[in-house]
């Protein structure tokens, strides 16, 4: 390097380590490199082989969905974009292009957000890395699609030369999230910036302290409290306790007549039902507590997933969500086996008339009608 340039660095630290590899220092990095590289390239790259207006149209299109942000407004709008948008943003993006952009595009993205969900597991094995190696080699064999579509001369790219890295820093150093950016920007936010808000901007800093003492004896008597408990089950910490189903106090249309609700296919199919009963307490929807996949539970907040089956009012459209339902005994809380989809018409309760008068006994739980799905094929189709 030339002399008179500034900020060269003649003897680095490193020169008489005769062991060490200095570019292994630089690992690999989920936030800013998949995220916020590659996956910003994908979005620009679907600005071009279609018009914003119409992929604006799809996403506004898109019902709302648990854990996925609904874009009222698309995101031709959107301005400084963050890493959790960025996440929303991958989870309904290959849905607005299918039908919309050639074959080979939907595969070399798919391969792509397969690659960036498969970095992102918090165990790994042979398999898991043969499933993030294969991704990658299936996006090798569709990029020249980009090109050929005029959207990139090339692909070199500096965030997509960092993918074949990945597999070689997972099997040195260990899953991603032990180095990835995001959880020290996380830390930022929860021990510098929530602290400073607590405090009243004078002298903080003894403020921002005994705020994050306080906090750390809080979570250290938790875990205490858990640990203590001989059944963890017995340690209620839900605010919902053992009510898995939560409904509203009262039911948005009580004694509506079943021949009134307003889907005219649940008529057709009521009007043929010998039914003790001819009214029903009809509700527009229910949250239900989330079972447990093994993550650490949070106590100021419990996690709840709600269903909607709301006919349209007042000029607005109705929303009829779809649910997947656990059909049969070997039925699992992940995958779909055992499980049969359809969508939610009408959720209810029966009179209490009822009760105890009709051989054999009605529940006094909730219950709901739900019109079925064809049956999923044992297998995905090829363009899926």
């Amino acid at each position: 390097m030339s002399q008179d340039v500034a900020g060269g660095v003649f003897e680095p630290f490193w020169l008489d380590f005769p062991l060490c590899d200095i570019h292994l220092a630089i690992t690999s990095d989920v936030l800013h490199q998949l995220y916020q590289g590659v996956f910003k390239h994908i979005v620009e790259w679907c600005q071009e082989l279609m018009d914003e207006e119409e992929l604006d149209r799809h996403l506004k299109a898109l019902l709302p969905c648990y854990g996925v942000c609904h874009f009222q407004n698309g995101w031709s709008g959107l301005g400084q974009i963050g890493g959790k948008e960025r996440k929303h943003m991958a989870r309904v993006l290959l849905g607005c292009l299918i039908g919309k952009v050639p074959r080979g595009v939907i595969l070399a993205y798919h391969s792509l957000l397969d690659f960036i969900y498969l970095a992102q597991y918090h165990t790994h094995d042979n398999t898991t890395l043969q499933y993030m190696q294969k991704a990658l080699e299936d996006f090798h064999q569709h990029k020249e699609v980009i090109i050929n579509l005029g959207i990139r001369e090339d692909l070199d790219i500096p965030k997509f030369h960092s993918l074949q890295y990945y597999l070689e820093n997972i099997k040195n150093f260990g899953t991603t999230n032990n180095y990835n950016m995001e959880m020290f920007e996380r830390f930022h936010i929860d021990f510098c910036k929530e602290a400073w808000y607590t405090s009243n901007g004078r002298n903080e800093k003894s403020q921002i302290i005994a705020w994050l003492t306080r906090r750390e004896k809080v979570s250290s008597f938790q875990s205490h409290l858990k640990m203590s408990m001989e059944d963890e089950e017995e340690f209620v910490h839900s605010r919902f306790r053992d009510q898995r189903l939560i409904l509203t106090k009262r039911p948005y249309q009580a004694r509506r007549q079943i021949l009134d609700l307003p889907d005219p296919h649940s008529r057709r199919q009521l009007c043929h039902m010998d039914l003790p009963f001819s009214h029903i307490d009809i509700y527009h929807g229910f949250k239900f507590c989330l079972d447990s996949l093994g993550n650490d539970n949070d106590f100021d907040h419990e996690e709840t997933d709600s269903v909607k089956a709301k006919p349209s009012m007042g000029g607005k459209p109705g929303r009829f969500d779809t649910v997947v339902i656990m059909d049969t005994s070997d039925c699992e809380t992940t995958g779909l086996k055992g499980t049969r989809i359809g969508c939610l018409k009408v959720m209810f309760k029966l009179p209490s008339q009822v009760y105890g008068c009709v051989t054999p006994a009605w529940t006094k739980d909730p219950l709901a009608y739900v019109e079925w799905y064809a049956p999923l094929k044992p297998a995905a189709e090829d363009y899926h």
